[in-house]
């Protein structure tokens, strides 16, 4: 086996190559990751058409965002840059988007968190607070308590949450 393919000579071994090739079927297969590629940009849920739509939707924004930086830029140094003016126009503009995404996400993710909307409500406690800790299901989530010792059916407030943990005190109604 290793004699014969020694006698072939490089025409004939790049023949048998390519036959091997077309044989493993690879064309297929690569229309069909393009195909696949293609299809999954074109879904509605795709980041290429979200970032699409969302440029299109505001561009006047964008613009306006990528000529104030540009202007801004300027100010600080109006020799060097002008020559640049486009360039960081279309840059501001284009990449805008994706900065008001991440910033957005980032707002989300430090501002939203489960039970925020249990602070000052007034709730019920089924079973007491014992040295300061106690539990209760409201939601049907488990959370537990933080707070000066009450008994059952005492009425307090949600002053913070820390994690999984209400921190609360006893209400009293202003009369």
């Amino acid at each position: 086996m290793e004699q014969e393919k020694q006698d072939l000579s490089f025409a004939q071994r790049m023949q048998q190559s390519w036959q091997n090739l077309q044989q493993a079927n690879l064309r297929a297969q690569a229309h069909y990751a393009v195909f696949r590629t293609a299809q999954h940009l074109k879904q509605q849920n795709s980041l290429l058409l979200y970032y699409k739509q969302r440029f299109l939707a505001d561009w006047a924004k964008w613009l306006g965002i990528g000529v104030g930086l540009t202007g801004i830029l300027m100010l600080f140094n109006p020799e060097g840059i002008w020559r640049w003016q486009w360039f960081w126009v279309a840059s501001g503009a284009l990449l805008a988007p994706l900065f008001a995404d991440v910033w957005l996400m980032l707002q989300r993710l430090f501002t939203e968190y489960p039970g925020k909307h249990f602070i000052g409500q007034v709730i019920t406690l089924e079973e007491g607070i014992v040295d300061g800790k106690g539990n209760i299901r409201l939601d049907n989530q488990a959370w537990q308590l933080a707070g000066s010792d009450c008994p059952p059916q005492t009425q307090v407030r949600v002053i913070a949450i820390n994690d999984r943990t209400l921190h609360v005190t006893p209400f009293s109604p202003v009369a």
